[in-house]
């Protein structure tokens, strides 16, 4: 895979994935308020991705669906996602030469 590949979602384990397209994660969140998940910045590629901590199977069920859900939450769950990833962006950027970093968020 080239530099600008993109994955939107990989499952390492049974309870663990990572997620790099925020517009999924936001709609998983929004399907699941309890899916919790830290950012990644890998320096190389200059990528946020995130890594979910849970069972995804039945929101991403729900949303291929087409399940109704709350724009405004969606929403809401997308400028956080997006708040974040800058945020630690701009961390590492002040921090100095960290190859991957790895943040917390809920």
């Amino acid at each position: 895979m080239g530099r600008d590949a993109f994955n939107p979602f990989i499952i390492t384990g049974e309870n663990t994935s990572i997620i790099e397209d925020i517009y999924l994660l936001a709609a998983l969140i929004t399907f699941d308020s309890g899916i919790t998940y830290s950012l990644r910045y890998d320096k190389v590629s200059g990528r946020v991705s995130y890594e979910v901590h849970g069972r995804i199977s039945e929101p991403m069920r729900r949303y291929y669906a087409g399940e109704v859900a709350s724009l405004k939450t969606y929403i809401g769950h997308v400028k956080a996602l997006r708040s974040a990833a800058f945020a630690l962006k701009n961390s590492v950027k002040s921090a100095g030469s960290l190859t991957v970093k790895q943040m917390e968020v809920r």
